[in-house]
């Protein structure tokens, strides 16, 4: 089986699968309490803090463990939105229309809960997925607080401008940047000492980490309220006891990520070897987003086959060729639904029923990557005479 669905999950690096056992094991202790194995927890969970924070170039105490990116979207929202609203001020928050639900939905639950007292933009996206910025600075207002906007996308691979992203915040100092960074984490470099952003949010098992493990980079001094309340962990954002072997790991998985530029262009090489595999086998395809790798993370992107009347037949009909794909975001918990991403891009309906997304892996040899494409391509040609 070759695993081509890398951006709803990773494969659990060895190193990490082996920090995840020996912290569990050795360090079992609650990293509150005083005793030996609690601080030998409370040790591990700093020096993960540490570990993840390097990588951004930001302070340990900038850097909050959540359970998930999902959470630590909502955090971020849900935090602006409710400081806001408890001073009896209106806030207004813009975003895109091809966020990741856990935006659009926290987005949509705060509208419903403080009626009036939140309002929220969505910018739209060009013919590649790409924000129209005009729109976007059209958008901002004196009432906003918080723009938000996810960098990669999650189903097409595409990247945003992070220097006019840049600037919008530096126009205007009211403002606060929240950045999703799932996607493009240890793919992209990014040094908040050198860039405004004020808010990042991150998941370990993108990037070959465990589950149940993420965390929110909170610029120092940007005041937050925490989502979850109950207890003084991660210094009274998050209450809640840390789950320090998932964070020992997370940290473990990061170390062994190899560098952006390396895996950049063992990506790029990967591509075309798919693309002309596609074109060897006669098959028809679309790609939804841009070519190059200015505009697009390389490693990752969506295609469509036309002729495909339902593209759950194309991902049953790959998984039992052995490729595994998928079409839109994993957080809709396995049903097969329209995508809102490539809709806001103006894909017509047909495209749309045969598209996938497809992601690499630091794993992957290229022997694997044209196996798959040929086998993509024959289920492809297969489901279409259907």
């Amino acid at each position: 089986m070759i695993y081509l669905d890398n951006c709803a999950t990773t494969p659990l690096d060895p190193f990490a699968a082996r920090e995840l056992s020996r912290v569990a094991t050795e360090c079992f202790g609650n990293p509150s309490s005083i005793h030996s194995v609690g601080r030998c927890a409370a040790r591990e969970l700093e020096a993960a803090r540490a570990a993840v924070a390097e990588t951004l170039g930001a302070k340990p105490s900038e850097i909050v463990f959540t359970s998930s990116g999902t959470e630590a979207n909502n955090f971020v929202i849900a935090s602006v939105a409710h400081a806001a609203v408890g001073r009896g001020q209106r806030v207004h928050i813009v975003t895109s229309a091809v966020e990741h639900a856990s935006v659009l939905k926290r987005l949509e639950y705060e509208t419903r809960e403080h009626g009036q007292w939140v309002e929220v933009t969505y910018v739209g996206v060009d013919s590649v997925g790409r924000l129209r910025l005009d729109e976007l600075r059209r958008a901002i207002r004196e009432d906003t607080r918080l723009v938000s906007i996810i960098h990669c996308n999650n189903e097409t691979g595409v990247l945003q401008d992070l220097e006019a992203l840049a600037a919008l915040r530096l126009a205007h100092s009211g403002l606060l940047l929240h950045l999703d960074i799932v996607q493009s984490f240890t793919k992209v470099p990014l040094d908040v000492r050198l860039y405004p952003a004020d808010f990042l949010t991150v998941s370990a098992h993108k990037v070959y980490g465990p589950k149940g493990i993420g965390f929110v980079y909170v610029r120092e001094g940007t005041p937050v309220e925490p989502l979850l309340v109950g207890g003084a962990q991660e210094r009274f954002r998050r209450g809640g006891t840390e789950n320090v072997p998932a964070a020992a790991a997370f940290a473990a998985a990061v170390r062994s990520i190899p560098p952006c530029a390396e895996l950049a262009k063992r990506y790029a090489d990967f591509e075309r070897i798919f693309f002309r595999v596609l074109d060897e086998e006669g098959c028809a395809y679309h790609l939804n987003g841009p070519a190059d790798h200015e505009r697009r993370l390389a490693g990752v992107f969506n295609i469509s086959f036309p002729g495909i009347a339902n593209k759950e037949d194309l991902l049953v009909a790959c998984d039992l060729s052995g490729v595994m794909v998928s079409s839109t975001s994993a957080c809709h918990s396995g049903v097969v639904s329209d995508s809102h991403v490539l809709a806001a891009m103006g894909v017509p309906q047909e495209l749309r029923r045969g598209a996938i997304r497809v992601a690499f892996n630091k794993f992957h040899r290229e022997e694997d990557i044209e196996q798959a494409a040929r086998l993509i391509a024959r289920c492809a040609k297969q489901v279409a005479r259907q």
